[in-house]
């Protein structure tokens, strides 16, 4: 199954989708900010990012920047996990070159969709 890192500073979003995540089989690994996040991302090299684009030390917009900058990162699947309004998420995506979004509050069978939509995407 697939290694998901999910960049977000609310514990207990962090606690929802690690449920939901985990019982789908996959690794799950989280970071509470953008530094750290990135980080993670480099050291374990993951199949799939979920991002919150409300972070402490640099939204998300910049984070994926950094990530589609990097040869490591730049192929690496990013979904955005946001309570922002759906505009601005639909934005970030398309302006960003990330993979989707969801808006909070969202439901796990969304969650679910979008992950295996994405992950199965990616390995086609």
């Amino acid at each position: 199954m697939a290694k998901i890192l999910y960049i977000e500073d609310i514990k207990d979003n962090i606690t929802l989708v690690q449920k939901i995540v985990t019982s789908r089989g996959h690794e799950f690994m989280s970071a509470e900010n953008a530094e750290t996040g990135l980080e993670m991302a480099f050291a374990h090299h993951p199949d799939l990012i979920l991002l919150d684009l409300g972070l402490p030390d640099a939204d998300g917009q910049t984070l994926s920047v950094w990530m589609r900058n990097d040869p490591i990162l730049e192929t690496v699947p990013i979904i955005v996990l946001t309570a922002w309004p759906e505009e601005v998420a639909r934005h970030t995506v398309e302006a960003y070159n990330l993979n989707g979004y969801l808006c909070k509050p969202f439901t796990m069978a969304e969650l679910v969709q979008i992950i295996d939509t994405v992950l199965n995407k990616s390995s086609a």
